[in-house]
């Protein structure tokens, strides 16, 4: 009604009248009032197994040791760090043993290999590893975990849309969902790998280049 009068006082004289600037003022403090949605929190914070949120999520949890998002966050951390280094492994294991032997003759040092077989806790022959070898090895552990660990503890470093296992490395652009995918299932794959190497070396005493060739050399030269 008020509005309704503030009309037609406006019609009559043709200027707006107190009335009409009061239910402008009231109706822009309405507006200006209206709650704001919050932000949706962060999806490390409420992700669960089985939501799809990270990469390879089958739902697969059968002893339900992920049941809370903190220890989900805690056991992607460390399996996306073993995917990793097993797929370095997978791939250092066989081209260590096709090549560590043809380059120690053309360097004229002896060879690591232990009667063929790349050196390893069962095999034997890390002693013979130079000590330098280990010390690069560790300073480079350490420097990647010193640029990833503010971003694993959340100590202000990380951006909101972090999930486990973003260490901001990303040079060619190629980060996306594919890829995530891709990254996860190879590292599974290649920790089942590199601990059949190891096992199938120990319980046969020979390479896994020469008992599994198949996998390891130009497929025509097993004819």
């Amino acid at each position: 009604p008020s509005a309704m009068l503030a009309l037609a006082v406006f019609a009559f004289s043709g200027r707006p009248s107190p009335l009409a600037l009061r239910s402008h003022a009231v109706m822009q403090e309405s507006v200006a009032e209206a709650p704001v949605a919050p932000p949706p929190p962060p999806a490390i914070s409420v992700m669960r197994v089985g939501d799809k949120t990270l990469a390879g999520d089958w739902g697969f949890d059968p002893l339900q040791l992920a049941d809370s998002s903190d220890k989900l966050a805690y056991y992607r951390e460390a399996e996306v760090k073993h995917a990793r280094l097993a797929m370095l492994a997978a791939a250092g294991w066989p081209v260590a043993e096709l090549v560590n032997a043809p380059l120690s003759k053309l360097l004229g040092v002896d060879t690591l290999l232990q009667d063929g077989r790349a050196p390893s806790i069962l095999n034997g022959g890390l002693g013979s590893v130079s000590l330098v070898y280990w010390v690069a090895i560790l300073g480079l552990a350490v420097f990647v975990e010193n640029k990833s660990i503010d971003m694993q503890l959340n100590t202000g470093a990380r951006s909101a849309d972090y999930l486990p296992g973003m260490i901001g490395f990303d040079p060619l652009k190629k980060d996306s969902p594919a890829m995530r995918a891709a990254e996860i299932l190879n590292g599974r794959i290649a920790m089942v790998a590199i601990t059949v190497f190891a096992l199938e070396e120990a319980f046969f005493r020979a390479p896994v280049v020469t008992e599994t060739p198949i996998f390891f050399k130009p497929f025509w030269t097993l004819f």
